[in-house]
């Protein structure tokens, strides 16, 4: 590749794809907020509110068992179009229902369905694409700068939204619209390569990345702990987002609040490059889903203090993009690049399955009990997710990136 040497800042199609994802990122953050909020202003139900975000988080795991093989065979770079260009499709529908109020939660439903099944191409579609645009001398730093990018998307998107459902709710679904728009433009050409050899059927490489991804431990064990983090990533946010706007806090402080994990996103990220080159993943995966899980505990005492627990939700989430990114090169590092799309979809897949039953979990259990019942299974849950990664012995011995090879995996199976 032309570009081993080349700074990353340099390398405009790296540039090109980050775009595309923080475009995808702050539409995906406004949507998290928006959604929800726009519900419960209408509906006054947390349960309407959780079944949207259901719908949304279900539908993106459906398409996530699929979108693998569907990138490898159609190439990286128009099923990121696609994906954008249909979560497009979708948001806009969200927008026509804020304008008829009378079908409101169906075409709600209906468009979070459309925009969540299309988003489940996203991943597969920019790993692969980051494995052909970047040496993997740099795939730490890559994963990190897009983590960075992508949390202040992230800390961005809760206020806005906020600010902007409060003017008028239609307002955050057009500019959602327009920025997965903006995505697919703006997405990279994949470069040319031979065609690998692949299975004589769509079926074959749907059901060989799950195969790769349960004979390997590393691969296993990190979509297990993934799986069980994801539960207390959406229950948490959606409970409090609920208990604010019951105790009368605003939509724009229901924003900023949305955007305290971006915070420590972003302020982490800055290390991430730097820590996922120098220190062993494992090292780095429990110390970041173990402060993750203190967070989440000292927030069921917390929650009633607005500003204290926006404060815990910065600390809780400093050290989570060293991880993320440790575990997205890692990944990216030992898959073959015909592979990659499945690879990363097959062990994503059990990371999504607990975010659509979080959603509704957390809005059933709030309507029922109040806050403090859904933010103690939120936190039992984020502790359990820490304990399997601390037992988990092929985990904690997951190396550097400098020590990984290429196919490590097949060695394995």
């Amino acid at each position: 590749m032309g570009s081993e040497q080349m700074p990353l800042r340099r390398n405009r199609q790296f540039q090109r794809l980050v775009v595309a994802k923080v475009s995808n990122e702050l539409s995906s953050a406004m949507g998290t907020v928006a959604l929800p909020l726009v519900v419960l202003l209408s509906t006054e139900s947390a349960t309407l509110a959780g079944a949207a975000l259901f719908c949304s988080s279900a539908a993106l795991v459906v398409m996530q068992v699929i979108g693998g093989a569907i990138t490898d065979r159609l190439r990286a770079d128009r099923t990121l179009r696609l994906s954008s260009l249909v979560q497009a499709c979708g948001w806009a529908l969200v927008l026509v229902a804020t304008l008829t109020p009378d079908l409101l939660v169906p075409l709600v439903l209906v468009g979070a369905t459309v925009a969540g099944a299309a988003s489940g191409l996203d991943g597969p579609s920019e790993f692969a694409l980051l494995k052909a645009l970047v040496p993997q001398e740099q795939f730490g730093r890559a994963t990190a700068v897009g983590q960075g990018r992508e949390a202040a998307a992230g800390l961005a998107g809760g206020p806005v939204a906020g600010a902007l459902v409060a003017a008028a709710s239609f307002v955050p679904f057009a500019i959602q619209t327009m920025l997965h728009l903006l995505a697919t433009i703006v997405t990279p050409r994949r470069p040319a390569q031979e065609r690998e050899h692949r299975n004589a059927t769509f079926l074959g490489d749907v059901i060989e990345g799950f195969r790769i991804v349960i004979r390997d431990s590393g691969l296993r064990g990190i979509a297990i702990v993934t799986g069980i983090a994801n539960f207390p990533v959406v229950a948490l946010p959606l409970t409090l987002i609920a208990y604010y706007q019951d105790t009368g806090v605003s939509p724009l402080l229901i924003g900023i609040f949305s955007s305290a994990f971006g915070v420590g996103m972003l302020c982490g990220a800055a290390l991430a490059g730097p820590l996922s080159s120098r220190f062993r993943l494992g090292a780095l995966g429990i110390f970041g889903i173990g402060v993750f899980a203190m967070g989440q505990v000292a927030i069921v005492v917390t929650h009633a203090s607005f500003w204290v627990t926006c404060a815990v939700l910065v600390l809780a989430a400093l050290p989570l993009p060293s991880f993320n990114a440790a575990v997205g090169a890692y990944t990216t590092a030992i898959t073959p690049e015909h592979l990659v799309g499945r690879i990363v979809a097959a062990t994503g897949v059990p990371g999504m399955i607990l975010m659509p039953v979080g959603s509704l979990a957390a809005g059933v259990l709030y309507d029922r009990f109040g806050a403090v019942v859904p933010l103690a299974v939120s936190a039992t849950t984020a502790g359990l997710a820490a304990v399997t990664m601390w037992m988990t012995r092929s985990l904690r011995t997951i190396p550097r990136i400098d020590e990984l090879e290429e196919g490590v995996f097949e060695q394995r199976c």
